[in-house]
């Protein structure tokens, strides 16, 4: 079955998530200038892109100022109209109707490209009235923190096929060009999904229209490339039963469904090889199961005892490390034992 990303879905969610997200903002402040827009949302790829479209609604405005009268490719009027935007972005004041709509827009493309790279590609497309010129390309570019791989190999390609715009018949054959350049893997999703959720849980069919048959790949494999409408980097699978709370069923959220995913592989039997990084080693589901199962959700525990369990050169050794400084794990336990497999996997 063909997964489907939940566009309407995910657009519902963006304006749920920038109800909540700028609450207590715009409690305080009637407006929001320049340098609150930096800061508003911890996930800066969000506050980013609304400068991004904040700088697109100025272009739209210098072009209704035009007027026949006068010549606009004079050099003067070039500077001063430069001076005049500088001058602009250091008095921004946006009130909070305006800027709703920016930071929707800004959630929206930001979960887009978090979750499909692709995707995001032919919205800004869409957005552009199904054409893109290079040089626009090339302004976005300093907006884009997440996956930045993508469009700066997007921009390569374009120059190396003498390619001036991105259009609907040119975006597919060059975004395929760039998946198969690509030799990092996506970038981890887990802490997007904590910050997003901090503020609204964002659930599995917010995202995608066959949540049973869902799976989000974040383990970094090459083969990236999806259909435009199907997630291009994720690692999940969202086909595990529903939680219930006595009679009423609980939706479940994306980290839980990571969680859930996770405890599916642990019976599993995993390959007897020798892994030189036990971080490296793991699943974005291991880590997941094993900071919040084994750590209690404190990550910088779960970074520090790897880095102390790197430095041992025997797994007896490893192992009374976790025994004198995890005396509570139940060693008896699922998770205790993939752990435990993976750990041994490093001697």
């Amino acid at each position: 079955m063909e997964n489907k990303l939940n566009r309407e879905g995910i657009k519902n969610y963006s304006a749920r998530f920038a109800h909540k997200a700028l609450e207590e903002f715009f409690k305080a402040h009637e407006n929001i200038s320049g340098e609150q827009i930096l800061t508003v949302q911890p996930i800066r790829q969000i506050n980013l892109f609304v400068i991004k479209n904040l700088f697109r609604e100025w272009q739209k405005e210098a072009v209704r100022l035009r007027s026949s009268y006068f010549d606009y490719d004079s050099q003067q009027v070039k500077d001063a109209m430069a001076d005049f935007m500088n001058v602009l972005s250091r008095n921004i004041s946006i009130s909070r109707d305006s800027f709703f709509n920016l930071f929707v827009q800004a959630t929206e493309e930001t979960i887009l490209l978090i979750f499909s790279p692709y995707d995001f590609y032919i919205h800004i497309v869409e957005r552009n009235n199904a054409t893109l010129s290079k040089a626009d390309l090339e302004r976005i570019t300093k907006y884009v923190k997440v996956n930045k791989n993508i469009i700066n190999l997007l921009v390569r390609q374009m120059n190396d096929e003498n390619a001036d715009e991105l259009n609907g018949e040119n975006l597919p054959a060059l975004m395929d060009a760039v998946f198969a350049k690509i030799e990092e893997g996506p970038e981890d999703i887990e802490n997007y999904l904590k910050e997003f959720t901090k503020v609204i849980p964002l659930q599995v069919s917010d995202l995608y229209l066959n949540e049973e048959a869902e799976e989000v790949k974040t383990d970094g494999s090459s083969e990236q490339k999806q259909d435009s409408s199907e997630s291009l980097d994720s690692e999940t699978k969202a086909h595990a039963p529903t939680r219930t709370d006595g009679n009423k069923e609980a939706p479940k959220t994306l980290l839980d469904e990571l969680s859930d995913t996770s405890k599916t592989t642990i019976a599993e039997i995993h390959e007897k090889r020798k892994v030189e990084s036990i971080r490296d080693s793991l699943s974005i589901n291991q880590r997941f199961m094993f900071i919040n199962m084994l750590f209690d959700g404190d990550e910088n525990s779960f970074s520090e005892t790897l880095a102390s369990l790197e430095s041992f050169d025997k797994f007896y050794n490893a192992t009374n490390y976790l025994k004198e400084n995890f005396p509570d794990w139940d060693y008896e336990s699922e998770e205790v034992t993939e752990f435990m497999e993976v750990l041994e996997k490093r001697y």
